[in-house]
């Protein structure tokens, strides 16, 4: 009886081990911080799903035209679109692909 517990002890420790090699924790700067933003959003060149603050949000502004002709319902009360286009992308090369090779960076 001694014997199984011992083998059981051993083969835990050895898939403890394996675990903790395979799957190693992320860094703590790819973890988010306090006040980003957690929730999934798809990227708007490859579709992929990624966390908010993995990203790359891009908010430019649009004029009203410009949402009509992209058939956008436009609210009096601003409360949907702030004449502000928010895009988002996995990466910056997949922003400057979305543009045709041309990021749009704020403040930088």
């Amino acid at each position: 009886m001694l014997a199984v517990i011992i083998v059981i002890l051993i083969i835990w420790a050895v898939m403890w081990a394996f675990y903790k090699f395979m799957y190693p924790r992320a860094p703590k700067s790819m973890m988010p911080k306090k006040g980003d933003v957690t929730t999934p959003r798809q990227c708007d060149f490859c579709g992929n799903s990624l966390a908010e603050y993995r990203g790359v949000l891009e908010t430019k502004p649009v004029s009203v035209e410009e949402i009509s002709a992209a058939g956008l319902a436009v609210s009096d009360s601003g409360s949907d679109m702030k004449g502000h286009k928010e895009l988002f992308f996995c990466n910056y090369e997949h922003q400057a692909d979305f543009h045709g090779g041309k990021t749009y960076q704020a403040d930088a």
